[in-house]
């Protein structure tokens, strides 16, 4: 590789040129189930001022509006980030998305992201209202800028301000390089290390080969010494064969000229052995027609034998049937009569189990009563309550009569009688009433269910007699079916010995159909018998022909088994002839291969020699490139010197307008720190000296904050559009900005009034904080409020 493809593989980390663009304003976003913003934003958020404060208690969604549109465009939120570390899908919901429209110099884009409800995500872009393609690296290449671009060049997050004073120098110059996006330079010493490591290996790698082919290419005068000896070989080879071929040709033609001899002895000796086959065949087919015809008689004996011993089998076989039909009704019916009395027993088993169950119960509410404290039933209760109320009543009527009538003792006589008799029977009335406690209702109960016991004791008794009734009619009326069967013990007797009968009637039976069978299998073998013996005689007489005929072509096939065997001997060593030319071919062609690969080998080397040197150079420009020019003290720290005399000057105007005067002069300078480099920040205090950021107090350390941020978006607002990593921003995003510190009487107004001279660089400017004083002076007012579903909703206040 040369020293310019080296220069040329280290630039990929470094950006390429992006189309010009005059800056990213924003317009307007419509978000759905995205955080907590459930319901669609109906309007869209728009920012129609040029200065816009978004406002609202904390934890309402007045941050989630940046991450929609860090959403929207990359598909990375600071939630997502680390450490927060939440998945997409965790902050926008199945059916959700966002869209964000917003120009770029007169041309109009809309981008909206999300996911669908079966969760599949996807991503729609248009210009001026048509759909364009590329999406994902079209956004980049539209902004000219990645998603870290985007977010720190002019992004002001919550306590971003305050991370610059509050940090290490180190820490600092990390950040200064995260801004300001030169950490593209760290990637490219990472980059020409990692080219530097690879160079490296492919140099030794390089150098391995050329060796273990130079070892190679030492052994090619042997290889040409024993090419000549290989090819007197196989010339000697080429001249066996050519001989060895005509001799085999020579046989060849003699073996096919006795061809035909040797076709008609192979030919009259196959008939021959075929018509000896055939007469083997004959003879013993004749052998066994012959035991046949004797077998034939034999069987016709024996079936007359037979036929004598079973000529009452058919007979006794009907009887036999017959009994075995009655015994099988006589079986049947008395198994009938069987579950008929079984049934009557389980019935009777049933009922006496029953009949015990109501007795128990009978005993038990029997007992119940007699462990009853009172022998009052309810309705006798109910009925003596109601007479001592009547009783009562009457007492009380005589003693209002005895009022009435006491000048009259006639009369008062008689109705002191009456009310010592109503006294004495509600007396013993009262003594009743005594008696009644809770057991009354028990004892009606038990009563009650005492004479239900005894009427169903009575109607299971009734229950039997007439169910056993109709059990002895049922048994009755299989006993007159099995004696109308007539199936008695002498039939018995008889069905046995007919069976016994049968069954040494049986074999001969049997044997009896199988010679039958046999019988009509034979057939008549006299007649066949004839046939066979005339074939015989011929095939004999045509074979005895044939061997007399094979007697004159014996000469003509021990010639042809001559000359047969001399043509394969030569075939043999043609063969034999042929694979040692082969062989002596093949080491020849491998010895040339092996000689042609050697000089190949030679010219590699020749080759890799001249690019060894060339990757010698480019090994030591990466050398030079990772050590010196990327390092941190070189291009970096010298990038980093241009950026900070800018940077100190609109700080300290800025810091001038924010404090009113009191501090107005901040300087930035670098230093070492350990191994590597850090950013001091001074400001020159009201006593004339230089102090560390450190050493001011909240407000003041805010204020230094905010100076040198608006300098550093100011500075990346004007920088020229650089490939995709710098690109002029016309929309500056402040998040809090830490501006709760400050005294709201005098620096908040100056803080404010700075942030609306910012105008002059961006297009838009949006602030978001909850500190109502501050967002009473924009003019555009966006109010972000919580419901009580916990959702984020929407309210334009100007």
């Amino acid at each position: 590789m040369k020293a310019d493809d080296a220069i040329e593989a280290v630039s990929e980390a470094v950006p390429e040129a992006a189309a010009a663009g005059t800056g990213f304003v924003i317009e307007e976003i419509e978000l759905k189930g995205f955080m907590r913003y459930i319901e669609r934003t109906e309007p869209p958020i728009r920012f129609p001022d040029k200065f816009t404060v978004i406002t609202g208690k904390t934890g309402a969604g007045k941050s989630s509006i940046l991450d929609a549109i860090t959403f929207a465009l990359y598909k990375a939120t600071t939630r997502t980030d680390p450490p927060a570390n939440a998945t997409i899908d965790e902050i926008c919901r199945p059916g959700g998305y966002v869209r964000v429209a917003f120009r770029q110099g007169e041309t109009r884009y809309e981008v909206k992201r999300g996911f669908t409800s079966k969760k599949d995500a996807y991503l729609e872009l248009a210009r001026d209202g048509e759909p364009i393609g590329g999406r994902e690296r079209a956004i980049r290449d539209i902004l000219g800028l990645d998603y870290a671009g985007f977010t720190n060049s002019t992004f002001v997050r919550q306590e971003e301000m305050k991370d610059l004073g509050s940090q290490r120098g180190s820490d600092r110059l990390l950040i200064f390089q995260k801004l300001f996006r030169l950490e593209t330079f760290e990637r490219a010493q990472e980059r020409a290390k990692e080219r530097h490591a690879e160079i490296h290996g492919q140099v030794e790698s390089q150098e391995r080969e050329i060796a273990t082919r130079a070892e190679r290419v030492s052994k090619l005068p042997e290889l040409l010494a024993g090419l000549e000896t290989h090819e007197q070989e196989s010339k000697a080879n080429a001249v066996r064969v050519g001989a060895l071929m005509r001799q085999t040709d020579e046989a060849g033609a003699l073996v096919k000229d006795l061809e035909s001899k040797h076709s008609a002895y192979l030919k009259a000796e196959a008939s021959s052995a075929q018509h000896a086959k055939r007469l083997g065949e004959l003879d013993i087919k004749i052998a066994s027609v012959t035991a046949d015809a004797e077998k034939t008689e034999q069987l016709k004996a024996e079936i007359s034998l037979l036929e004598d011993g079973t000529k009452d089998f058919d007979k006794l076989q009907e009887e036999g049937d017959r009994l075995r039909d009655l015994q099988q009704r006589h079986q049947l019916h008395l198994k009938d009569r069987e579950a008929a009395y079984q049934r009557r027993q389980e019935f009777l088993g049933e009922h006496e189990k029953k009949l015990k169950q109501l007795s128990e119960r009978l005993f038990a509410s029997e007992r119940r009563v007699a462990e009853l404290k009172t022998d009052i039933t309810k309705e006798q209760a109910f009925d003596l309550l109601r007479q001592d109320g009547a009783l009562g009543e009457r007492l009380a009527r005589i003693e209002k009569e005895v009022a009435w009538l006491a000048g009259r003792p006639e009369i008062l006589k008689e109705i002191d009688l009456e009310r010592r008799k109503a006294g004495i029977q509600r007396e013993r009335v009262q003594a009743d009433v005594a008696k009644i406690s809770g057991d009354s209702f028990l004892l009606s109960e038990l009563r009650r269910q005492i004479d239900d016991v005894k009427t169903e004791i009575r109607a299971v008794s009734e229950t039997k007699s007439a169910r056993l009734a109709e059990f002895d009619a049922q048994l009755e009326s299989v006993d007159r079916e099995v004696t109308k069967i007539g199936f008695t013990d002498d039939a018995r007797k008889r069905l046995g010995e007919v069976r016994e009968l049968l069954a040494k009637l049986k074999p001969q039976r049997e044997a009896l159909e199988e010679a039958k069978r046999k019988l009509r299998i034979s057939g008549d073998a006299s007649k066949l018998l004839d046939e066979l013996r005339t074939q015989a005689q011929s095939v004999r007489g045509e074979r005895e022909a044939l061997q007399a005929s094979m007697a004159g072509l014996t000469a003509g096939e021990r010639a042809y088994e001559a000359a047969k065997e001399g043509l394969d001997g030569l075939q043999r060593a043609l063969s034999d002839t042929r694979s040692a030319a082969s062989r002596t071919e093949g080491l020849l062609a491998e010895r040339r291969r092996a000689i042609a690969d050697l000089r190949e080998d030679e010219g590699r080397n020749a080759e890799a020699t001249s690019k060894l040197k060339s990757m010698f150079q480019e090994r030591e420009l990466l050398a030079i490139l990772k050590d010196q020019v990327f390092h941190k003290k070189g291009v970096v720290m010298y990038a980093v010197h241009q950026l900070l005399p800018g940077l100190q000057i609109e700080a300290s105007k800025n810091l001038g307008d924010l404090t009113d005067g009191r501090f107005s002069k901040i300087r930035l300078e670098t230093y070492e720190e350990g191994k590597g480099h850090g950013i001091r920040i001074l400001v020159e205090g009201v006593d004339g000296l230089w102090h560390d950021v450190g050493e001011f107090s909240g407000g003041e350390k805010t204020q230094i904050n905010a100076a040198l941020r608006f300098a550093i978006a100011k500075e990346l607002a004007s920088m020229p559009q650089v490939g995709r990593t710098y690109a002029r921003m016309k929309t500056l995003f402040i998040d809090e900005g830490d501006i709760g510190s400050l005294d709201p009487a005098v620096s908040r107004d100056l803080f404010v009034g700075k942030l609306f001279r910012m105008g002059e660089f961006f297009d838009k400017v949006i602030l978001i904080t909850h500190i109502e004083d501050v967002a009473e002076k924009f003019p555009g007012r966006i109010r972000v409020s919580m419901t009580p579903k916990q959702e984020s909703r929407i309210e334009y206040l100007s």
